[in-house]
Parts: structure tokens; C-alpha cells; sequence
């Protein structure tokens, strides 16, 4: 399902010497938040509370979901793809997305001069669209708070500047924004001021001096972080062996139709387990518990199974076979929790 969430844009924001307006901003949020039933796809309700749990907003494919994500002007009626982001994209999402507290905080830059202008003139709220697998199953969060489903699988598609928001003023551009001060609906602009008393003098070459020196620091780390992060034929090598490691155990735990071609660690790990537990029950454990359940099944994967040579010795009705390995496995996938540190 494409679902968008809208918040307020925070933090630092700044406009380059080409025009362009650079922010930190939060984006998205945990807890519960109101759709519409139509958004949601159930035209039965007027309103939908939605839970998104902590584990699902931070885990590691959702992050990485947001980062170079595509920035529009108010939401296109359909998701940003390589063949219309010329059309719809004003801006981009940088690559360190973080947590902050209860939320997600990227850096993000807008490049249009429409987007910035409308920004500068208090159109200063985000909304992510972002496709996620609906949990219809109703409860109470650990706060006391009541939902009627739960968002899992989350993944970014774009970020857009809108004017309306749904998770709250907590997040907006603009420095003297704060999650306590700012208002709950869009502001309309206040008249000038009456002129002031001239300021103080400025020694300007000074200030020039400072931000040449914070720029020159900017610099330094930049080009510390490429030298870290450039791929040598050793850590190539490194890599390649890492991911041979582990499609190797993979297959041993999935068998060698397992397909991995295009697929991230996590999903490797997440696809073999699912194999011997089912799909149902993975889709469910977290990445931290499907990787506990990988570590088990692929050392047992390595040793003789005596539950399957006892099966193969012995007649046993196939439907009986499969169950009784099924089982076994599902008790080999929660093994690791027993051992896990407290």
C-alpha cells in the first residue's frame, strides 16, 4: 500500500551561495497516527489509528529506505520512478539518515527556485510517501494507546513540501521552530517590523575568515571519509567473500534454488529462515530475531541430522515427514533467544 505521512520541517536550514536551500529535517515519527479509512483502503471506517512501532521505523531496511529518496513539490498522483523524476523531483534526501529520538532525521537540499521561494515564504511541511504492509490486527501500544492496525515493511518512495500536516508541528525547517513552539496549523506571514536602531558595526572580514576556516573543516572530514570509504582490491575481495559466506550458508539452510540474485543481506537471511519456518512466521521477527534464527539453522545445517536420517530410514507418510522436520526447525529458529545476552 502507498500511504503518505506529513510532518513539519526542523533544524538548521540555510541557502547557498547558488540558491539552494540546505536543511536537517525530521521526517517521520513512531506512535500512533490518524489515516482517513480511504487512505487506507477501508471505505467502512472514517478513521484509521495506525501504530508505528520503533522496531519497524528503525529498523535497518526502513532506514535505508529513506536515504537518497527524491524530493517533490506537493505529492505527484503517482510514485517517483527513473521515468518521471525529471517531472516531479525539486530536491533530494541525503545519505545520512539517523535516528533522533522518536524520529528519523535526514539532510535534505531543495535546488528548484519554486520549492525553495515557497519554503522561504512558510510552505515548510513534509510528507513521505512510502509503501508499508498493513497489520490489521487491533491492540494497545506499551503507552496505554489504542490502534486499529500496525505498520510493518516500511519503505520510502519520495519526500514532499506540502502545506498540511499530519504528525504534528514537531518537525519543521526553519531555526527558531521547536516541537513546544511551534503552531499546530501554517502561521500567516507577519507584517515588517518598524525600523531598529543600527547594530553594532560587523567586522565582515572576520565573519568572512570564519566561514572560510568552517568550510576548510567541512573539507578536511569530507575527504578523511573518501579515503575511508573507497573500495581497495582488499576490501573488494573482502566483500565478495562476506556474500559467498553467507549464500553459501543461506543455501545450506534454503536449499540451492534459494534465489539471492538482487537481494541485501537482511533479505538473504530473511528468505532462507522463511523456508524452514514459513513465510508467515518470519514475516514477523524482526531483522535482529531473523539473524539469531539464520545463526542457528546454519550451524545445525553443517552437522549430521539425525532427524532426517532416522525419517529417511524409516517409511513415514511425507505430509507427516514435512511436519515433524517443520517443527523441529521452528524450535531450532527460536534457540537463539535462550542464549541471547539479557
Amino acid at each position: 500500500m502507498l500511504i503518505t505521512d506529513t510532518v513539519t520541517l526542523v533544524g538548521d536550514r540555510r541557502t547557498t551561495q547558488d540558491g539552494y536551500l540546505v536543511a536537517a529535517a525530521r521526517i517521520a515519527r513512531t506512535g500512533v497516527q490518524s489515516y482517513s479509512g480511504a487512505e487506507m483502503g477501508r471505505t467502512d471506517l472514517a478513521t484509521v489509528r495506525v501504530w508505528r512501532p520503533e522496531e519497524e521505523v528503525f529498523a535497518a531496511d526502513a532506514l535505508a529506505s529513506m536515504a537518497h529518496r527524491p524530493v517533490t513539490l506537493d505529492h505527484p498522483a503517482e510514485p517517483v520512478t527513473a521515468a518521471n523524476w525529471k517531472a516531479h523531483c525539486v530536491g533530494q534526501i541525503g545519505g545520512e539518515v539517523a535516528r533522533d529520538g522518536d524520529y528519523i532525521r535526514v539532510p535534505l537540499v531543495l535546488m528548484d527556485r519554486a520549492a525553495v521561494d515557497a519554503v522561504i515564504a512558510g510552505k515548510r511541511q513534509l510528507s513521505v510517501g512510502y509503501a508499508a504492509e498493513i497489520d490489521w490486527t487491533p491492540g494497545t501500544t506499551p503507552a496505554g494507546e489504542a490502534y486499529d492496525a500496525v505498520q510493518r515493511r516500511i519503505r520510502a518512495n519520495h519526500l514532499a513540501v506540502v502545506d498540511a500536516a499530519r504528525a504534528g508541528p514537531a518537525c519543521r525547517i526553519g531555526d527558531a521552530w521547536t516541537a513546544a513552539a511551534a503552531p499546530a496549523t501554517p502561521v500567516a506571514p507577519v507584517a515588517p517590523a518598524a525600523p531598529a536602531a543600527p547594530a553594532a558595526p560587523v567586522d565582515e572580514a572576520a565573519a568572512l575568515r570564519a566561514v572560510i576556516e568552517a568550510k576548510d573543516g567541512e573539507i578536511a572530514a569530507l575527504t578523511a571519509r573518501l579515503r575511508d570509504a573507497e573500495l581497495s582490491p582488499a576490501r573488494l575481495d573482502e566483500a565478495v567473500a562476506v556474500r559467498a559466506r553467507l549464500v553459501a550458508e543461506a543455501r545450506r539452510i534454503g536449499g540451492e534454488a534459494l534465489p539471492v540474485d538482487g537481494r541485501g543481506e537482511a533479505e538473504i537471511r530473511r528468505a532462507a529462515v522463511a523456508t524452514r519456518i514459513g513465510d508467515a512466521a518470519a514475516r514477523d521477527m524482526s531483522d535482529a530475531a531473523i539473524e539469531g534464527a539464520f545463526r542457528v539453522l546454519a550451524t545445525a545445517a553443517v552437522r549430521p541430522d539425525p532427524l532426517r536420517q532416522v525419517l529417511a530410514e524409516r517409511p513415514v507418510a511425507g505430509d507427516a515427514r514435512a511436519e515433524a522436520l517443520r517443527r523441529r526447525d521452528a524450535r531450532l529458529a527460536g534457540a537463539w533467544r535462550a542464549s541471547a545476552p539479557t
